[in-house]
Protein backbone atom coordinates (compact mmCIF):
# COMPACT_ATOMS: atom_id res chain seq x y z
CA UNK A 1 0.00 0.00 0.00
CA UNK A 2 2.92 2.43 0.37
CA UNK A 3 4.38 1.43 -2.32
CA UNK A 4 1.16 2.60 -4.57
CA UNK A 5 0.79 5.71 -2.30
CA UNK A 6 4.46 6.12 -3.34
CA UNK A 7 4.11 6.20 -7.23
CA UNK A 8 1.10 8.11 -7.14
CA UNK A 9 2.90 10.95 -5.72
CA UNK A 10 5.61 10.44 -8.07
CA UNK A 11 3.24 10.18 -10.81
CA UNK A 12 1.85 13.93 -9.60
CA UNK A 13 4.81 15.45 -9.13
CA UNK A 14 5.93 14.26 -12.50
CA UNK A 15 2.68 14.55 -14.55
CA UNK A 16 2.40 18.36 -13.19
CA UNK A 17 5.95 19.11 -14.06
CA UNK A 18 7.23 21.55 -16.98
CA UNK A 19 10.59 21.71 -15.52
CA UNK A 20 13.86 21.28 -17.06
CA UNK A 21 15.09 18.43 -18.86
CA UNK A 22 17.16 17.05 -15.61
CA UNK A 23 13.47 16.65 -13.68
CA UNK A 24 11.44 14.66 -16.79
CA UNK A 25 14.81 12.70 -16.58
CA UNK A 26 14.52 12.43 -12.70
CA UNK A 27 11.20 11.72 -13.11
CA UNK A 28 11.63 8.59 -15.74
CA UNK A 29 11.53 5.07 -14.60
CA UNK A 30 15.27 3.71 -14.23
CA UNK A 31 17.16 2.96 -17.08
CA UNK A 32 17.23 -0.05 -18.32
CA UNK A 33 20.31 -2.32 -17.76
CA UNK A 34 21.21 -2.45 -21.73
CA UNK A 35 21.30 1.40 -21.27
CA UNK A 36 22.53 2.13 -18.51
CA UNK A 37 25.69 -0.39 -19.11
CA UNK A 38 25.98 1.81 -22.43
CA UNK A 39 25.92 5.07 -20.49
CA UNK A 40 28.90 3.73 -18.09
CA UNK A 41 30.74 2.37 -20.74
CA UNK A 42 30.49 5.08 -23.12
CA UNK A 43 31.16 7.87 -20.28
CA UNK A 44 34.93 5.64 -20.12
CA UNK A 45 35.32 6.14 -23.82
CA UNK A 46 34.56 9.21 -23.89
CA UNK A 47 36.89 10.09 -21.28
CA UNK A 48 39.57 8.33 -22.54
CA UNK A 49 39.41 9.81 -26.71
CA UNK A 50 39.84 12.82 -24.57
CA UNK A 51 42.97 12.27 -22.63
CA UNK A 52 46.21 13.01 -23.99
CA UNK A 53 49.28 13.67 -21.83
CA UNK A 54 50.96 16.66 -21.89
CA UNK A 55 53.96 16.49 -21.51
CA UNK A 56 53.81 13.66 -24.30
CA UNK A 57 54.37 10.19 -22.63
CA UNK A 58 54.91 7.27 -24.70
CA UNK A 59 53.95 4.76 -21.78
CA UNK A 60 51.20 6.67 -21.03
CA UNK A 61 49.93 6.94 -24.72
CA UNK A 62 49.89 3.32 -25.02
CA UNK A 63 47.71 2.71 -21.55
CA UNK A 64 45.33 5.25 -23.20
CA UNK A 65 45.20 3.38 -26.37
CA UNK A 66 44.87 0.01 -24.60
CA UNK A 67 41.81 1.89 -22.76
CA UNK A 68 40.24 3.09 -25.35
CA UNK A 69 39.87 0.56 -27.68
CA UNK A 70 38.37 -1.52 -24.40
CA UNK A 71 35.97 0.90 -23.46
CA UNK A 72 35.19 2.13 -26.93
CA UNK A 73 34.66 -0.95 -29.47
CA UNK A 74 31.41 -2.14 -30.48
CA UNK A 75 29.92 1.06 -29.10
CA UNK A 76 29.14 2.44 -32.54
CA UNK A 77 26.68 -0.61 -33.53
CA UNK A 78 25.56 -0.69 -29.85
CA UNK A 79 24.34 3.03 -30.02
CA UNK A 80 22.72 2.60 -33.20
CA UNK A 81 20.82 -0.71 -31.78
CA UNK A 82 19.62 1.50 -28.48
CA UNK A 83 18.53 4.25 -31.03
CA UNK A 84 15.99 1.79 -32.62
CA UNK A 85 15.02 0.07 -29.66
CA UNK A 86 13.85 3.23 -27.25
CA UNK A 87 13.04 5.38 -30.73
CA UNK A 88 9.65 5.61 -28.52
CA UNK A 89 11.45 6.57 -25.62
CA UNK A 90 11.63 10.53 -25.86
CA UNK A 91 13.92 11.01 -23.24
CA UNK A 92 16.17 7.89 -23.95
CA UNK A 93 16.19 9.42 -27.60
CA UNK A 94 17.49 12.81 -26.56
CA UNK A 95 19.70 10.58 -24.63
CA UNK A 96 21.33 8.86 -27.45
CA UNK A 97 21.16 11.80 -30.10
CA UNK A 98 23.70 13.62 -27.17
CA UNK A 99 26.49 11.03 -28.47
CA UNK A 100 28.97 10.79 -31.79
CA UNK A 101 27.72 8.38 -33.61
CA UNK A 102 31.00 6.97 -35.18
CA UNK A 103 33.63 7.22 -33.28
CA UNK A 104 35.28 3.66 -33.94
CA UNK A 105 37.84 3.70 -36.91
CA UNK A 106 37.00 1.65 -39.19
Amino acid sequence: MAIESARAGRRRRCAGSSLALALVVACATPPAPDLALFLERRAACDHFRGEVPDPPDAERMREIEQQTAATCTGTDAQLAQLKRRYRDDPVVTQQLAAFEPRIEAK
